[in-house]
């Protein structure tokens, strides 16, 4: 399954798992290039789940084949050519995370054209699809988003700053879960406020500290789900997010799928980028419980 033309994806198998948004070349502390953004990181985890799963983004082919190729037989990555693709520098100090976006793809067109999938999965990294054209291209089943690419901007030098998003009910409406992290929280007040008003779900994740679920009847915490090391912890959201968004239209409560999702993340911050990403029987152990997920 190695990298395909975008317009493959119409004419190609049929995909229960389909995330968009654009991969990404991640700079290393030693200046080398891993694979990554939502898109990878949930699609492999879809296929370690046992889904037929791809991806759909913006990027330069020949720059994401060395690196997505450890990972070609798990998954489809679906590209429409761009001359960059989208790249990030991150630096850590005293705990907090800085960001600059070095390149940048470009935005994802046509998706008004993506076949049915199972569960639809919208994660941009940086502002690459307009969420109103997006959700349009509705999954047969569930329609979640991981919204954190939506409230980034960048200035001239490509340091990542994050802004306010605001949702309207119409669009609210078709989102049936929505996952980001507690510091991202301040900037998407008003898409929980909606997503929740429409009925939907909001899942706000905070690490160590577990997360909390807000619903239209109140809201709920949970634990997070202890590991026995901390390795790197680069797409454990994306992970969460790939898991809970499976398991809730796979048939789990809430309560379930949160928990399968909390134990996908411990497992995949044991190891580097997408190779910790676990399978569903370690999953399963791991939460101590038997998923039953409706998915062949």
């Amino acid at each position: 399954m190695t990298i395909r033309s975008a317009e493959a994806l119409v004419s190609g198998p049929p995909v229960d798992y389909l995330a968009v948004g654009n991969p990404t070349l991640d700079v290393r502390p030693d200046s080398s290039l891993a694979v990554g953004g939502s898109v990878v990181y949930a699609i492999i985890q879809a296929a370690r789940l046992g889904l037929c799963a791809a991806g759909l983004g913006r990027g330069c082919a020949p720059e994401l084949v060395p690196v997505w190729m450890p990972f070609a037989t798990e998954a489809f990555l679906y590209i429409q050519p761009s001359a960059d693709t989208t790249r990030f520098r991150n630096e850590s100090m005293d705990g907090r995370r800085t960001q600059w976006l070095e390149k940048s793809a470009g935005s994802v067109s046509g998706l008004d054209r993506i076949p049915e999938t199972r569960v639809l999965h919208l994660a941009p990294v940086a502002r690459e699809i307009v969420i109103e054209e997006a959700v349009r291209a509705k999954a047969r089943g569930l329609l979640g988003l991981t919204p954190q690419g939506l409230i980034r901007s960048w200035d001239e030098h490509g340091l990542v700053h994050h802004q306010p998003l605001e949702i309207d009910g119409p669009t609210a409406a078709t989102l049936d879960v929505v996952v980001f992290a507690d510091y991202e929280a301040p900037y998407l007040k008003g898409v929980a406020q909606a997503v929740r008003r429409a009925g939907g779900i909001v899942v706000v994740t905070r690490g160590a500290g577990g997360c909390e679920v807000l619903l239209a009847t109140g809201t709920q915490e949970f634990p997070a789900i202890e590991t026995s090391q901390l390795v790197d912890d680069t797409g454990a959201g994306d992970v969460f997010a790939s898991a809970l968004f499976i398991a809730l239209d796979g048939g789990s409560t809430v309560s379930e799928a949160v928990r399968f999702a909390a134990a996908a993340a411990a497992l995949s911050i044991e190891g580097i980028g997408p190779w910790a990403i676990a399978s569903r029987e370690e999953i399963d152990k791991l939460a101590g419980q038997d998923s039953s997920l409706a998915f062949p």
